[in-house]
């Protein structure tokens, strides 16, 4: 017979807490951000000017030359998003735990701002002058491209192109792609001699390829559409960036949704869930859902950013990053579409940006409680000017090919 010692056995707690979940920034890789230097100190614009281009004629010996009137236009930067987060420690909390709470708080707070930055500048995508869908690799023109080890280097041949029309610099191109892209990528070039993440450099950039310098990143604009035109039933789910949300007749377990009495009020509610995942809403006929754990909720808030609008019989997302979506849905017509991740191929400083306040923290203590204040602060501004975006290609990458799944 066993002895019965249980009770004697030690525990024993890591001294780090668990890992933040925060890529490293790229954005410094392809923004500009000279302009800094006009308002390091003061002032919240910068405004550039743009002139149209002189053209010429023939000219006859002993002609008046015909004079062209040139125009000026402006266009400016304006420093106006601030962000900040703040976090009260107590001393005693401090005392009791084997971890250094205010330094592990601190750098995630850094690091959620160096988020919110890559992030800022990566959504100046939609602003490039250019675009690539697959009609441009051989496909049908409008839909996105399903990238394969066929057609993904035509992607860099056509990019060129749209830049080698406007005279664009060779110098300096830069293909930034995701985790999916970066994988067939390798597949690609497999059998040839190219070193991919051996040569990291400090700028992100994992290897060049076709005159490009690709750069990883895992902060791409995703969006995507859910049809719910018919109420769920008990048990359907929805996942989206791997957090589960079940629909359920009673609220139980974290992410479980309230079914409502209708398809359209259903889509409110779990729109409303998806903007707030951080809040529970009590259970009613038309409302209800749980909050999901603290780590899914900083996955969907904080990393990816997921944003959720109500279209009556649709839902859409928007966020960041490799995003992975599925649904259990009864109903068969009630499925995802227009998985959509915007890749971005530039020529690196198309997109101008100001970090007037770097991400920084202040430490103070409370005037009441024995406690620390832990805070931080964010300013900054992004623009891609009218010259800059003729830099830029939007390449319309299919985020819902099996290798998504």
């Amino acid at each position: 017979m066993a002895n019965s010692l249980t009770s004697l056995n030690p525990s024993f707690w890591a001294r780090e807490a668990q890992r933040s979940l925060f890529v490293d920034n790229k954005a410094m890789a392809i923004a500009k951000t000279t302009l800094r230097n006009l308002v390091a100190g003061e002032g919240s614009t910068v405004y550039r000017t743009i002139l149209s281009y002189p053209s010429s004629a023939t000219y006859t010996p002993g002609s008046d030359i015909t004079n062209q009137t040139i125009t000026g236009s402006s266009e400016s930067l304006s420093i106006a998003t601030w962000l900040a987060s703040k976090v009260t420690i107590d001393d005693t909390e401090k005392k009791q735990s084997i971890i250094d709470i205010g330094t592990l708080v601190a750098k995630r707070m850094m690091a959620n701002h160096n988020n919110d930055i890559e992030q800022a500048v990566l959504s100046e995508i939609s602003n490039a002058k250019w675009s690539i869908d697959d009609g441009n690799v051989g496909g049908t023109s409008g839909n996105n491209i399903s990238l394969n080890t066929s057609n993904i280097t035509q992607l860099f041949t056509a990019s060129d192109n749209k830049l080698d029309a406007v005279d664009a610099p060779k110098a300096g191109r830069t293909a930034v792609v995701g985790g999916h892209f970066l994988s067939l990528l390798k597949l690609q070039q497999a059998n040839r001699n190219t070193v991919f993440g051996d040569v990291v450099n400090t700028r992100g950039v994992v290897t060049n390829l076709f005159g490009w310098d690709i750069l990883y990143s895992n902060n791409l604009p995703f969006s995507a559409t859910l049809t719910m035109a018919t109420l769920p039933t008990h048990g359907d789910t929805i996942t989206i960036a791997g957090v589960v949300f079940t629909f359920q007749d009673t609220l139980n377990a974290a992410g479980s949704v309230h079914i409502t009495s209708s398809a359209s009020t259903q889509v409110t509610s779990f729109v409303a869930a998806l903007n707030a995942p951080k809040t529970t809403v009590a259970e009613s006929t038309n409302a209800g859902y749980t909050k999901v754990s603290d780590e899914d909720a900083f996955l969907l808030a904080d990393k990816r950013r997921i944003t959720a609008t109500d279209g009556t019989t649709t839902i859409t997302i928007a966020g960041y990053g490799d995003i992975v979506v599925s649904e259990t849905l009864s109903a068969t017509a009630d499925v995802w579409s227009s998985q959509l991740q915007k890749s971005l191929f530039c020529v690196r400083d198309c997109i101008d940006q100001i970090v007037q306040i770097p991400p920084q923290i202040e430490v103070v203590r409370d005037p009441d409680q024995f406690a620390d204040i832990v805070k931080s602060l964010l300013g900054y501004g992004k623009k891609t000017y009218a010259d800059g975006a003729r830099e830029m290609v939007y390449v319309k990458i299919a985020a819902n090919t099996s290798d998504w799944a």
